[in-house]
């Protein structure tokens, strides 16, 4: 009191400390997870989006509704996002992240397939979104090697929580720890088990169990095969929703579909076809596509009525139904969407990828995975022998000959109980092979040696190639599966020759990594060791039967190529057996009773069973096997070669030497139209300088084959 008398104006203390944290109040805004976005997230120039800079949800209004579903007072518990290539699925968790730094602190776990995968979304993605953004850019802990305290690459820190980015190749990243909120990308490149634990996507959801309903799980990928699709099975799970977009010429709400779908013509460019007026809707329509859509469950109780494929404004009033609530209160949201919706999608460029892949089956997987977002099912071709045998006939080639295309020999055999079966396979660049000749030593293996010293003299064997120039088999394989002992025996004394170990498996190698077995006399005495080589048989079975399928279409009509990955069989062999042989196995459901009528498609299996490759009933499937093991031991010998195209080159001319007026015809539809008009130039002025495809090689081969 005595110091406000000397100094009146001095104010009053109370005042100035209450005003002081009146002003620095502010209220706590109530922000969707977008709605945060949006506010405070910027884009990274660093990331690759095409749009850096302050993010905007009505770019993709699609991702509104996923990941508002993430909000920790949203009833979702998971949220599954089976979608296409380039859609968003990493982008909703970087914003699920920054709105967990900014509103809902907590631990966190993001699990990428592979550690390479976990290092790039750190470095391509999260971090920079962390060094970009102000909001959350002082909360997270800086990356620092001598502070204990700070985050690292693989572990952000922030204030009442962390961020762990893990690898599901490894379980030590899922081990330990009790999480809050779960962010899994791409899941169908998740191993199906991990040091022994089980699946990694089991073991990241044990880690959350403390937190019971309060966790959340977001989970997004492009499916992977039908009958073993992780994503797939948990979208189907779900309410299954498709996003509704209005026409704009009739306003008719509908989902598209690549059925809708015109290529570029006459009349007019590529568009899609509404299924209420017929009406074009192209590229320029999609910005107000997207922003009118709506995302509805299609899913109905058994019995009720089923979701229209399109409907009007207010039947969208009608079916509309957030997630977890009314209709849809007894499953999780889950999300379908496929190219057309991308924002930056050409419709005329998904046409051209679909043509491009209709005679490759390694690229129609790629297709239907990356593009229409759905699981590939490579058990749908059906392959009539029929069929194979009218190919090799149509397009001819000498059996016993090595064809101008190839530049390796490999054999396979298959060791029965009354025979050992015997294919030799020609390898050429681009998923090119030719069965040139197939042989049956008949004999008892387990108990005769005829068949064996058969199969030996085989394989030292030479073949004529187009020029004058002889080439032998320089690596084969023999199944184990059968008299394994005496495989053993056969195979330790020669050095380019194999035991092989089917594995059924999906996901494995082509052909792994040996492992040592003991071979064995008669007396079971041991007397040497020899290197066992697992096929990976579910993965290889699925390129032979597309190797097959793509000889049936027939090379290009445009450029008379023939597709990546075709297996060609000189029609000598091709017999009505050996076809029989060669699509005896088709990939089914177990417990589906496999058609046998020619013509008949097997009907589409739920994904939730696992798919395995069965046996056509009454039928052999040895020749299948063959070419199977063949195609293995060819990758595995064109990849220790290490044959780039320019190698393949040098390589068919060592074998084949200069053809003259030959032609490679899988690089011609490839050749600079400059260095064909060079050509033509130089011929008609009579210079002799040879073009680039014509010059020697670094090793002094003329290289025609680049």
């Amino acid at each position: 009191m005595d110091a406000r008398a000397h100094f009146e104006s001095l104010p009053d203390g109370g005042a100035v400390l209450f005003g002081a944290l009146a002003a620095a109040a502010r209220p706590v805004d109530e922000l969707t997870i977008s709605e945060w976005a949006d506010r405070y997230r910027i884009v990274s120039g660093e990331s690759g989006s095409p749009w850096p800079g302050p993010f905007r949800t009505d770019r993709v209004p699609y991702l509104r509704e996923p990941q508002d579903c993430l909000h920790p007072d949203h009833p979702a518990r998971r949220v599954t996002a089976r979608w296409a290539a380039q859609l968003g699925k990493s982008t909703a968790i970087e914003n699920w992240f920054g709105y967990i730094v900014d509103k809902a602190p907590g631990s966190m776990m993001i699990v990428l397939p592979t550690l390479e995968e976990a290092t790039k979304f750190n470095r391509v993605k999260l971090q920079p979104t962390i060094d970009a953004s102000p909001r959350i850019n002082h909360k997270v802990k800086p990356v620092s090697s001598r502070d204990e305290r700070g985050s690292t690459t693989s572990y952000k820190r922030f204030a009442g929580g962390y961020a762990q980015v893990v690898n599901a190749g490894s379980s030590k990243g899922l081990q330990m720890v009790s999480i809050k909120y779960l962010a899994m990308d791409e899941v169908t490149g998740y191993p199906a088990d991990v040091d022994g634990r089980g699946s990694p996507r089991d073991q990241a959801r044990a880690r959350q169990k403390m937190y019971g309903d309060l966790a959340k799980e977001w989970q997004g990928s492009t499916p992977g095969y039908a009958g073993e699709c992780a994503i797939t099975a948990d979208f189907e799970a779900g309410d299954q929703r498709f996003y509704y977009v209005p026409c704009p010429h009739c306003r008719t709400f509908q989902v598209l579909t690549f059925a809708q779908m015109r290529g570029e013509s006459e009349a007019g460019p590529a568009h899609i076809v509404c299924l209420q007026c017929e009406g074009k809707i192209l590229d320029g329509h999609k910005a107000d596509l997207l922003a009118g859509g709506v995302w509805i469950a299609c899913r109905v109780e058994e019995g009720e009525e089923s979701v229209p494929e399109a409907m009007s404004a207010e039947a969208i009033e009608r079916w509309r139904c957030d997630p977890c609530e009314g209709r849809c209160r007894n499953w999780q949201p889950s999300y379908h969407l496929w190219a057309a919706y991308a924002p930056r999608e050409k419709f005329a460029d998904i046409m051209a990828r679909h043509a491009d892949a209709l005679n490759d089956a390694a690229k129609m997987r790629v297709f239907s995975q990356q593009d229409l977002a759905e699981p590939y099912d490579p058990g749908g071709l059906l392959l009539d022998w029929e069929k194979v045998v009218e190919a090799a006939t149509a397009r001819p080639f000498e059996a016993r000959m090595v064809p101008q295309e190839a530049g390796l020999l490999v054999a396979a055999a298959d060791v029965q109980g009354y025979a050992i079966k015997m294919i030799v396979m020609a390898i050429g660049p681009r998923g090119q092979r030719w069965i040139i000749d197939a042989k049956v030593f008949e004999g008892e293996p387990d108990r005769s040696d005829e068949p064996w010293i058969a199969l030996a003299d085989a394989l030292q064997e030479r073949y004529p190639t187009c020029g004058e120039e002889t080439l032998g088999i320089e690596f084969a394989g023999v199944d184990s599966g059968f008299a394994t002992d005496r495989v053993y025996r056969f195979c330790a004394g020669r050095a380019n020759v194999v035991p092989l170990d089917g594995r059924h498996k999906p996901g494995l190698a082509w052909l792994g990594t040996p492992v040592k077995r003991e071979v064995k006399d008669r007396f079971d005495r041991k007397i040497a060791d020899v290197m066992l080589y697992p096929v990976g048989n579910y993965d290889v079975k699925t390129e032979v039967v597309g190797g097959i399928a793509n000889r049936i279409a027939g090379p290009s009509e445009e450029t008379g190529t023939w597709p990546r990955n075709t297996l060609h069989v000189a029609p000598s062999i091709c017999n009505e057996d050996f076809a029989r042989e060669l699509t005896a196995e088709r990939l089914v459901d177990p417990e589906e009773s496999i058609q046998t009528s020619v013509g008949r498609k097997a009907r589409l299996i739920s994904p939730q069973k696992a798919r395995e490759w069965k046996k056509l009933p009454g039928r052999k499937n040895d020749w299948f096997d063959c070419a199977v093991y063949a195609t293995a031991i060819g990758w595995h010998l064109e990849r220790r070669k290490r044959l780039t195209l320019e190698r393949w080159g040098d390589l068919l001319i060592t074998v084949h030497g200069r053809l003259p007026g030959a032609e490679d015809l899988f690089s011609v539809a490839e050749e600079s139209p400059f260095e064909r008009s060079r050509a033509r130039v130089a011929a008609q002025s009579g210079d002799a300088t040879p073009s680039r495809s014509e010059r020697p090689s670094r090793r002094g081969r003329w290289n025609t084959y680049q």
